[in-house]
């Protein structure tokens, strides 16, 4: 069997793991993976996500040349412990230490505590030398045990799964993957999970908006802005064939940017000297490079990459260019807030997103092109609230519609789950919510799940549509075609 048919045995189930739908391309012997979406800003983030790629191709060579066969379930348990242990010690090498300490973490999601789920929170540190040090920096005391403890000995106390939430009390792991003390949280008015997820999720925003800032000014780089500051001048405002074309040629560039891209992968991020993982809901949660949007997902006996950092390229690529563009030469708004407006905006978006997948609840969201005007939208909604007084009342503020980052996150989250969709503007403006799409299934070969998954298809022919099922899986879909779960 050719080398590109063994892989190709896989590539749905892999898609399905990734979250993105895959295609092989050969160069003699070797094979590549590359995303079927037409976007370098996901074939770059998957890259970067832990090498996914490379320590895939280097399992599937092993399996290859021993001529073994293998099922797709082990093939991706290999995979996710050489993962975590290419995390831990940069190298692709599995220890019977780390797959006790795995197979134990995997039974306590399932386990209860007086009939509550387990609720563990764990910091797994790299050099053991450096724990009180950096958990002086993130408010916490360390609280050492007498001797290392292995996992399975910390929790014949059941205790643990109660105590350990990252409210109060953390576990702290070496790379050895034993317990080496707790975390004791010494700030008196907030809880350490949530610092830490905040402090992840503002890092995560300053690196996008860092990286944006490098995209539009490599983008400037290539308008004839002479030519345009005339028209300008001439108290002309550039027409919508001129800022469509101006958007292809913008996005084709940038797409093909040799500069952008090589500036993107030579980019230090800072890396922490630990990882964090909890354990909520039944789920685990192994946050990748310490981002809050990238993780390696175990629930129900599954592994599953989670990559809400794709989720947010996505909608930036649907949305920015278009955006950046038509501010930038008809409304005269500084570069560096359009970019921070859209990334403040999209991170809002994501949030929502992750809390009904959090409680397990049915959302749908679409977010409208530019060129959709106020009258077209009636072409795609059945009805409407926008005469409802606590529609007016609460989704306009001094009778306009106004960003969802301005909107009270609460109040957002409440919306999110009245049946229907919540409905944005390109510039992320809160339009409507609880909104019936017209179904219109014409030309879509997808496969039909239910009334949302049918609204979700009929919306995005107006722009991308978010739909979040109550079995925890996000699909997003552009043109009737679905291009991305999560």
């Amino acid at each position: 069997m050719k080398k590109i048919d063994y892989y190709g045995e896989f590539l749905e189930k892999l898609s399905e793991y990734l979250g993105v739908k895959l295609k092989l391309k050969a160069h003699g012997n070797h094979v590549e993976f590359i995303p079927e979406f037409n976007s370098k800003f996901i074939k770059k983030t998957l890259e970067h996500i832990g090498e996914i790629f490379e320590i895939l191709d280097i399992i599937l060579e092993e399996y290859y040349e021993e001529n073994n066969n293998i099922y797709f379930t082990d093939l991706i348990e290999e995979f996710s412990q050489k993962l975590i242990g290419h995390m831990v010690k940069e190298k692709l090498v599995v220890t019977g230490e780390q797959m006790n300490f795995m197979d134990t973490i995997k039974r306590i999601c399932n386990e209860t505590y007086e009939s509550e789920n387990s609720n563990l929170n764990i910091l797994l540190f790299k050099n053991r030398e450096i724990i009180p040090e950096e958990l002086k920096k993130m408010g916490l005391n360390f609280l050492p045990f007498d001797t290392p403890k292995k996992i399975e000995e910390i929790f014949k106390e059941k205790l643990s799964l109660k105590m350990l939430n990252g409210d109060n009390l953390v576990l702290i792991i070496d790379s050895d993957f034993k317990g080496y003390g707790l975390g004791v949280n010494d700030e008196k008015h907030t809880v350490f999970k949530e610092r830490m997820l905040v402090n992840l999720r503002s890092q995560n925003n300053g690196y996008l908006i860092s990286f944006i800032s490098l995209l539009s000014k490599n983008i400037l780089s290539y308008i004839d802005k002479d030519s345009i500051s005339i028209e300008l001048k001439a108290g002309f405002k550039m027409s919508e064939d001129k800022i469509d074309k101006l958007v292809k040629y913008s996005n084709e560039e940038m797409i093909s940017s040799k500069v952008l891209f090589n500036t993107y992968n030579k980019e230090k991020r800072e890396r922490f000297p630990y990882i964090y993982m909890e354990i909520k809901n039944k789920e685990l949660k192994l946050y990748l490079q310490n981002s809050i949007d990238n993780y390696l997902s175990y629930r129900s006996g599954k592994w599953k990459l989670k990559s809400f950092h794709i989720l947010k390229f996505l909608i930036i690529e649907k949305f920015y260019m278009d955006s950046f563009v038509f501010h930038l030469f008809n409304d005269k708004i500084e570069k560096k807030d359009i970019i921070e407006n859209i990334i403040m905006n999209v991170d809002v978006l994501v949030c929502l997103i992750k809390n009904l997948l959090e409680e397990g609840k049915g959302g749908l969201f679409i977010i409208l092109e530019r060129t959709i005007k106020k009258k077209e939208r009636e072409k795609i909604f059945i009805g409407g609230n926008e005469d409802n007084s606590i529609y007016k009342r609460t989704v306009l503020k001094g009778g306009e519609n106004t960003r969802i980052k301005n909107h009270n996150f609460e109040y957002l989250k409440l919306i999110s789950k009245v049946d229907g969709a919540v409905t944005l503007d390109n510039e992320f403006n809160l339009l409507s919510f609880g909104r019936l799409v017209k179904l219109d299934m014409n030309g879509s070969k997808e496969k039909v799940e239910g009334a949302r998954t049918a609204a979700a298809i009929s919306g995005s022919k107006y722009g991308l549509a978010i739909k979040v099922s109550e079995d925890k899986k996000i699909t997003v879909w552009e043109d009737g075609i679905k291009i991305l779960e999560i």
